[in-house]
Order: structure tokens, then sequence, then C-alpha cells
């Protein structure tokens, strides 16, 4: 809950919170800035422009564009602005440790905890333009850039037990094109999730889950991944499934960092390579929700797009995930393969899900298709004289998936939302 602070001399208001793992700063409700527990910037609103600052010190801004029916736009800035921004961001926070070593912002009534925030401040306090460039090679020494992640997980501790993909032939994909894949062995991941533990710092209050990475890492052989399961839950605390709620409160109390599970990619032939028991062997060392890219139920596009196995695969695979207790994140892809397939693409994957034993456990993501210009797929999309849809069309065709299975996903508790991949930055 944020504490309302008053400035002495114009006696605007000033919410500093410290829920959810960040020291979030509220200026009056129009410029907002988040910092996490090593005083990193986080994220900023300012002048109706939302910025998301990745680990590696890139910035996404993103804004609403009154003058295209409020369709949202997105932008990396580029050197110059970033420094600027970040120089701006560091002055305001200054502006508040000094208001309060002054007494020009006045306290609430209550009494905050005055010197956690002022801890938090003088560790936001300890960085500059050179320290947070600097970041980049602090993070390239951790991990291979991380590509994309789904949504719900952008905020996950990302372990990469696994680089690259081991299929890595779907023509609309480039996140992976040129890592080879590999699985590292039990002590070059134990070394792996030092070094996050050191560079994410109290940075990991923030985390709220653990996302093994990269493509497919449940891959892995059981005899080797339950080893790298058990390393991870031996690194960072795990809440334990199915706790009593009064257990789980207590056990939070007592883990104020900790992850609310782990969480992976998966492709539907991979899936089929493990049995329901061996997923009910990695539920009980707390993997909770896997996430299979669908992409289509139509197979004559899933062969165009050189998508490994067929529809009813996916379907069986995801019956084999379900049965061994770990939910599903379902991402399908709206727009791919143009307008010649649009009909039979909804007819198909719509048909499809609503043959899932999906519940309140699993979400549904459409993802507006966004492609590639140096993929295969935009080459073959031009070979085949393929009209592609626009951003209007996609939008339209969005909400035709959902018209169409609104009422297959309420009474089942599925959540729905957009998968923009964008708007990914980590």
């Amino acid at each position: 809950m944020a504490q309302t602070f008053h400035w002495q001399q114009t006696n605007t208001p000033l919410h500093i919170s410290l829920a959810g793992g960040t020291l979030t700063l509220s200026f009056d409700g129009k410029v907002n800035l988040s910092f996490d527990g090593e005083g990193r910037l986080v994220g900023a609103f300012l002048e109706q422009i939302t910025y998301r600052r990745a680990l590696d010190n890139r910035i996404l801004a993103k804004w609403i564009d009154a003058e295209r029916a409020g369709r949202r736009q997105r932008r990396f800035l580029d050197e110059e602005e970033r420094h600027s921004l970040l120089d701006r961001c560091y002055e305001m926070a200054a502006d508040v440790a000094a208001g309060l070593t002054t007494g020009q912002l006045i306290p609430p009534a209550n009494r905050p905890a005055l010197d956690l925030i002022d801890e938090w401040l003088a560790r936001v306090a300890g960085w500059d333009w050179p320290k947070l460039e600097a970041e980049r090679t602090r993070f390239l020494d951790v991990y291979k850039p991380v590509p994309i992640l789904p949504p719900d997980q952008y905020l996950s501790t990302v372990v990469q037990a696994t680089e690259g993909c081991s299929y890595n032939r779907c023509t609309f994909c480039t996140f992976y094109q040129d890592r080879p894949f590999r699985i590292k062995t039990l002590p070059q991941l134990q070394n792996h999730l030092t070094a996050i533990e050191q560079f994410l710092g109290r940075g990991l209050t923030l985390r709220r889950g653990i996302f093994l990475a990269d493509a497919n890492a449940v891959i892995v052989a059981q005899r080797t991944l339950l080893p790298m399961l058990d390393a991870i839950a031996q690194k960072f605390a795990i809440l334990p499934p199915d706790l009593p709620a009064e257990d789980r409160r207590r056990w939070q109390a007592g883990h104020p960092i900790h992850a609310d599970g782990i969480y992976a990619f998966i492709s539907a032939p991979d899936a089929l390579h493990k049995t329901s028991a061996d997923f009910a062997d990695l539920r009980d060392r707390h993997l909770r929700r896997v996430y299979v890219g669908l992409e289509s139920g139509h197979d004559p596009l899933r062969h165009f797009l050189a998508k490994p196995g067929r529809a009813a695969d996916v379907l069986r695979a995801v019956e084999t995930i379900k049965a061994g207790g770990v939910g599903v994140g379902l991402i399908a892809m709206i727009g791919v393969g143009g307008e010649i397939y649009r009909e039979a693409h909804r007819r198909d994957t719509v048909a499809l899900i609503e043959r899932m034993p999906l519940d309140h456990n699993d979400i549904l993501y459409l993802s507006p298709f966004v492609a590639d210009a140096a993929s295969p797929y935009a080459q073959d999309i031009e070979s085949a004289e393929i009209e592609p849809m626009g951003e209007d069309a996609i939008e339209e065709e969005i909400g035709r998936f959902r018209s169409a299975l609104k009422a297959w996903t309420q009474p089942r508790g599925v959540r729905f939302s957009t998968y923009d991949i964008r708007e990914f930055i980590y």
C-alpha cells in the first residue's frame, strides 16, 4: 500500500510504495518511477509514455497513438534517448531523497518506515549512466540474450538450463537462428545459478517465478532434468504446491524472497516423449506450467510453417501434460498464413482447442503474427503469392477468435490474453 507524502512548498502529493518487490515513486499520479531492490530502474511513466528497462539497459517505449484509433505503438530508445531518460529518472529520485532529508517532504501521520525508504533510495543513488550501461556486459556474462518469454513470465527469473532450440526449423521463428542447441551439465547449471543470484541480488524480490529456458528445456531426459530442478530449488526458495491457505501464508512470511513455481516452453512432439507420470514427477519438483506453441490447428498451415507434428499431436501432448498435473499455456498465432489460410486456420484451431482438457490453471494466448523479414516464412509467403494480413485485419481476427471461444473458455475458467512479441523485454 502506498504512503502519501506532500511537498511542503506546493502541497502536491508524492506516493511512495514498497510493494511488489519495487520502490515506486508516484508524483501526483502524473509521473511514476519503479526501482528494483538493487536500485536499478525497472519502469517509468512520463508524459503519457510507458518505459520498461531491460537488465541489459535497453529501454522499450510504449504509447497509445490517438491518430490510429488508439492503437499501441512501441519502439526501443536509442543511446542518447536512454541516457537522457535515465538521468531524468535518477535526478527525480535524488530530489525525493533530498526532500526527506531536509523535511521538504512531509510524511503521513502514521509515520511510515522511513528508514527502509531511505535505505532503498540510497541504493538508487548508487547508480548513474556509466554504471547502468555497464550492466549490459554483466548481463552477457550470465546469460545468452533472452529473446522471448510468455507475457505472464516477464517478471520471472530466467534460468538457461539449455541454450537454443532443439528443432529450430519453424520457418517463422528467428529467435534462436544463431544459437546451437546445447544442454548444460549439472555443474555448469549450478555455476549459472550462482551467477544469476549474484547479478540480480536484491532485485530477486521483484521476480515472481523461475523460467526454465531456452526454447524447450523440458526436452531434457528425466535422469538429467530432475537433478537440474532439484539444484534450482536448492538455490531459490519455491512455494510448495497445494498448501492450505494458512500454511501458505506462514511459508510466505518465512520466505520473503521466493518464486511461485517453475515454468518452461515445450513443443508438442517433445512433450510426447514424456509420460503423464514424468510430468507428475516434474510437478513434484515445482513445474507449474509449460507453454505450447500450437500456432495453428490447421494441418496444411502447420506444414507450410514447417511446424513439427500434426494438430492431433498437440491435443495428445496437452492431454498428457494435464494428466500429470501441470498447467498449460497454449499459444495460437493470429494472422499467420495470410488471407488464404484465414478461415481454415480459425475453424480448425478453435475446434482443436475445444477438445482440450483445459481449466482454470491454463492460459490461452492469442498472438498477433509479426513476420520477420529475414525469416524463411517471408520468402515462402512471397513465393506462394499469399496476401499477408495487415494490423487491422489481425485485430479483427483476434476478436473473431475471442468470440468463437468465449462460450467455451468462460465456464472452464480458462484465461484469455494477447501475446504481442513486440512488447517483450527482459
